[in-house]
């Protein structure tokens, strides 16, 4: 601040105190200038907290702007104006030609501080401008964030009622499949809890986690359910968002009929870049009115990696869900 009021003074002395008459010292004008500035700046700057305290640039701009200019203004003009001439008649108050000491800069110094005080809170509106957007940035990562972990706690918790009940009934006829059952339930949440935290995972690893989703199945339904998986190996290697393929299977036995009577094929293929769940429509006797909760959640989860959509197919007989496979993770 001390450096910035000696270059102002020296810029004024050589501008507008040049003149021939005036007989004090050259560095005693250069102090007094120094000190004005000095003065006059940290006036501004002790505004300038005030009124964050008082008007946010980011959500009351437009009072913020005007407060800036009024208190700013009035108090530049009004200390610019008391320190000159004070300083002045301190000077020159022994000199004949006193229209030939300060006074003359009065003029020149509120325009020039005019000038800084524009420039000064032109910065102060860009920085709080680029703070907002870095401000609304953050907060929609970290609301994407949220929204996020949120969709991946899709686990519907009547499976956990369901294969409670069937373990129940193992236990009394068969301990040792009861015993593989427990194992296969813990894998299943295990892979929960692993990737709860996960954003994408191969296609691989999602494979492994549905047979071990689909032996629970087998025991629950017996010959009511069976499945068809077709993946190559290269395809594998891509991404999804963990879960996709356990929820659309439970969506598919929450809206088709399971029944030894009434076998369910469901289907798991690729086709080009995509992964391909599908199976023939078997209405519910008892009707399930779809709130298609699971398949919103599953495009909004691929609304975060990929522009790519999860594209559902209905004909008469068929039924079948597409899912973008994500090349890098």
């Amino acid at each position: 601040m001390i450096l910035a009021g000696i270059v102002i003074s020296l810029l004024f002395k050589y501008l507008f105190l040049h003149e021939d008459g005036i007989h004090h010292s050259f560095f005693i004008d250069i102090i007094a200038i120094t000190l004005v500035t000095v003065i006059v700046w940290e006036g501004n700057l002790q505004i300038d907290k005030w009124l964050d305290k008082h008007y946010s640039w980011l959500y009351e701009t437009r009072k913020r702007l005007l407060a800036q200019i009024v208190v700013s203004s009035l108090f530049t003009i009004t200390m610019l104006a008391n320190l000159i001439l004070m300083v002045d008649y301190i000077l020159n108050r022994n000199l004949d030609n006193r229209p030939h000491g300060l006074v003359p800069m009065l003029i020149p110094a509120i325009i020039i501080a005019f000038g800084i005080l524009l420039i000064n809170t032109g910065s102060q509106f860009f920085i709080a401008w680029k703070q907002s957007i870095l401000e609304v940035e953050q907060y929609k990562t970290e609301s994407a964030t949220a929204q996020l972990q949120n969709l991946k706690k899709q686990l519907n918790p009547h499976f956990l009622f369901n294969n409670l009940s069937v373990l129940s009934s193992l236990v009394y006829q068969d301990q040792d499949k009861a015993a593989e059952f427990i194992s296969e339930l813990s894998k299943v949440y295990r892979y929960v809890l692993d990737h709860e935290n996960t954003e994408l995972v191969t296609v691989r690893n999602e494979l492994e986690f549905i047979q071990h989703y689909i032996y629970l199945l087998s025991i629950r339904f017996d010959k009511g359910i069976s499945f068809s998986i077709d993946i190559p190996f290269d395809k594998q290697q891509y991404y999804l968002p963990p879960m996709c393929l356990q929820m659309l299977v439970e969506n598919t036995i929450q809206h088709n009929e399971v029944s030894q009577a009434k076998p369910l094929q469901v289907s798991i293929y690729t086709k080009d870049n995509q992964l391909i769940i599908e199976n023939p429509i078997h209405p519910r006797s008892d009707k399930v009115v779809s709130s298609k909760t699971g398949i919103k959640n599953i495009e909004k989860r691929y609304h975060f990696y990929t522009a790519e959509k999860v594209v559902v197919t209905r004909s008469e007989n068929i039924f079948s869900i597409a899912l973008p496979l994500i090349l890098h993770s």
